[in-house]
């Protein structure tokens, strides 16, 4: 699957000097951003699910018990 994305002439430049920094091309720094974007998004919404069960009361509550 491929996706099209428009940017204009400053987006790229700074597309580009950040591949170049990593020594990489401009699509795999797209892509790996992209996807990072994504893992990360996934990991908010995993941590606020938790704050919502916490307010509501309905998640399991456990004691650290320190050695």
């Amino acid at each position: 699957m491929s996706i099209t994305i428009d940017f204009n002439a400053a987006d790229v430049q700074m597309l580009q000097a950040q591949a170049t920094a990593q020594n990489i091309s401009v699509e795999e720094f797209s892509h790996k951003t992209i996807m990072k974007a994504l893992r990360n998004a996934e990991y908010l919404a995993k941590i606020d699910r938790g704050i919502g069960q916490m307010k509501a009361g309905t998640c399991k509550s456990h004691e650290l018990i320190e050695a």
